[in-house]
């Protein structure tokens, strides 16, 4: 992680542009992609100044540049007193098309894959861009048994050859869950997500299968990564049975037996993707 603070001159631009064509170049963005996104950031920074603090040198911007997994994220931060990002106009609406100025949110999202706007109680305007680089897997790969009240975890190594038990959440919540799933994507470095995907023995969708593909959609969305189904027939009863075999007593069976199914869904996962 890089952050940066700079007072509210519009004369330090160009240093943001200099600081962030770098970081892309460490950070392994493909050739091309670089000045897309640094043109992002200094529209991102440019509202700081300008709309956010107002161009007052007694405020300062702060700049963070982040590499999560395959992905690298930029956020802005300004003192000023905030705005709603809804209530700025479309500049390719027939009646903005002609002015030189309002562009700057249309062309963040144009060139990113995400762009949101978070609003400090105290004050202050932090906008947060995130940018896929890599289509290939460069990092580990997340597994997710989804319960309704219960998400079994487990995560494989960097190489994406084995998959190993990570615990659980518990929360009924699915803003806690989309949360607390953000939180450890990010600190092991996830470039993908597989989620199990409930089929009957038959092969054929099961009723709760609506239930799950909401659950995938929303974590794409939240997380910016891809996300997969995968087939989770019998993955519970075989976690069982390896729960059993190892002795292990049964309340101590029910704490972990939902991220060992995890688990089970995962090397499925990674053994057909690597036989391919």
């Amino acid at each position: 992680m890089l952050e940066i603070c700079l007072p509210s001159n519009i004369e330090y631009l160009p240093l943001v542009d200099t600081i962030c064509q770098a970081f892309c170049v460490w950070a392994g963005v493909p050739s091309g992609m670089g000045d897309d996104i640094s043109m992002a950031v200094i529209e991102a920074a440019t509202n700081a100044l300008v709309h956010g603090n107002k161009c007052d040198e007694s405020k300062k911007v702060r700049a963070v540049f982040e590499k999560r997994g395959c992905k690298i994220v930029f956020s802005v931060t300004d003192e000023g007193s905030g705005f709603d990002p809804e209530k700025v106009p479309s500049p390719v609406d027939e009646c903005n098309l002609l002015k030189d100025c309002g562009r700057g949110i249309y062309i963040m999202k144009q060139v990113m894959d995400t762009v949101e706007f978070e609003q400090a109680k105290g004050g202050g305007t932090t906008i947060r861009l995130a940018k896929r680089i890599s289509q290939n897997s460069d990092g580990r790969i997340l597994c997710i048994d989804y319960g309704e009240k219960r998400l079994g975890m487990a995560l494989s190594d960097e190489l994406g050859i084995t998959a190993q038990p990570l615990g659980k959440i518990e929360a009924e919540s699915r803003e806690v869950q989309l949360k607390e799933l953000k939180k450890v994507a990010e600190e092991r470095g996830v470039a993908e997500v597989v989620v199990g995907f409930p089929l009957t023995l038959k092969g054929e969708v099961s009723h709760a299968a609506s239930t799950v593909t909401a659950f995938a959609t929303d974590l794409n969305k939240h997380l910016c990564l891809p996300v997969v189904t995968w087939d989770e027939r019998l993955s519970t009863k075989q976690s069982e049975k390896v729960l059993i075999e190892s002795g292990m007593r049964r309340k101590k069976r029910k704490q972990v037996v939902d991220s060992v199914a995890a688990a089970v869904i995962l090397q499925s996962y990674l053994d057909a993707r690597r036989n391919k």
